[in-house]
């Protein structure tokens, strides 16, 4: 997590698999949460860099970037068994 790249599923559930044992201190688990929010952060942070980029490039306002990334995840089809768009909760491996 601290070379800032994207946790690959391997990472996730060890993540997880750490955080259900009972072996765990608090410690371990405050270290756990601060890494992973500081990951969230850079992750949002650099998504908000692309996207601003990405709308001054276009010439195109907030409500038309918006409007368009709206429709293209209500057209976006997953593949089966997952329902969206019929349901709005996606179960795919890996969010579509």
């Amino acid at each position: 997590m601290t070379d800032q790249s994207p946790l690959t599923h391997e990472q996730i559930s060890d993540i997880r698999n750490r955080l259900a044992d009972p072996k765990t201190s608090a410690p371990q688990l405050r270290e756990i949460a601060l890494q992973l929010l500081a990951d969230s952060n850079h992750w949002y942070t650099e998504a908000d860099s692309w996207r601003e980029s990405y709308r001054l490039a276009k010439g195109m306002s907030d409500d038309e970037l918006n409007a368009l990334i709206a429709i293209s995840e209500a057209t976006l089809m997953h593949p089966r068994p997952c329902r969206f768009p019929d349901t709005p909760d996606c179960t795919c491996p890996d969010a579509a």
